[in-house]
């Protein structure tokens, strides 16, 4: 028998949330405010041992350019966002590589020792369309 975990919804506590345009063949980062990035450390309503959860989504009136999502932790320099790498992530929903048009994604994130930081960032692979994007994340707590 297979050992499943329930995620009470209910308990889910946003942390952050950040709205980007995006409109050029480029990569950018989700603004969560001061800092830019998450640092779980210090965030509200996360503690430690509760899960993460990324919800991502992408809106467009074009059908040319694709976007990807990009999810990384990191470990802490001083107080501010070490060198960052690929998150270690589970699609709940959708792909990290979107595709063209519009887009909703949601990633489990298991957050690795030692790298409290959380950067999300989107890519778009041309300049022809313009994506307004959003990212929302969800602290779960690890005893549901």
């Amino acid at each position: 028998m297979s050992s499943v975990h329930k995620w009470d919804l209910a308990a889910a506590k946003k942390i952050a949330s950040s709205k980007v345009t995006i409109s050029t063949a480029t990569t950018t980062s989700f603004d969560f405010g001061t800092p830019d990035d998450i640092n779980l450390a210090a965030a509200p309503g996360y503690g430690a041992g509760d899960r993460l959860l990324v919800v991502l989504t992408a809106s467009t009136a074009g059908s040319t350019d694709s976007i990807t999502w990009v999810i990384q932790d990191a470990p802490d320099n001083a107080g501010s966002i070490g060198t960052p790498a690929a998150a270690v992530l589970s699609a709940v929903a959708g792909a990290l590589a979107a595709g063209t048009g519009d887009d909703y994604s949601a990633f489990a994130v298991k957050i690795q020792p030692g790298r409290p930081w959380l950067r999300v960032r989107v890519t778009s692979g041309g300049a022809t369309d313009t994506f307004v994007c959003h990212a929302s994340v969800y602290a779960m707590p690890s005893n549901t």
